[in-house]
């Protein structure tokens, strides 16, 4: 798998969401107390996108479809009505570009 550059450490803010593609996959980065890490962009669920709420309590977003609530750091299943994980993505930082392996 080749690391691709998908965004500038800026243009994720601390405790936000910012939508990303990756080789035609939609991925959600976020910034948790400095740390980036990047999951599938689409619950298991429904299949919405979680960046639409933008709904994250510390280190778990929540997808105001249904309520399921993912732990952005493993991609596990925190709340159903989800009972399966997010796929998650090794995130790599070298200056201020962030890269996902892809």
């Amino acid at each position: 798998m080749a690391k691709i550059k998908v965004a500038n450490v800026n243009d994720v803010a601390e405790g936000g969401l910012k939508k990303v593609d990756v080789n035609g996959e939609p991925v959600a980065l976020f910034k948790i107390a400095g740390q980036i890490f990047a999951t599938s962009n689409i619950c298991t669920h429904a299949h919405c996108e979680l960046d639409v709420s933008n709904v994250i309590h510390g280190d778990v977003v929540e997808c105001t479809c249904h309520g399921s609530q993912f732990n952005v750091k493993t991609g596990a299943v925190v709340l159903p009505p989800a009972t399966e994980p997010l796929k998650t993505y090794q995130v790599s930082v070298e200056g201020e570009d962030v890269f996902v392996e892809g």
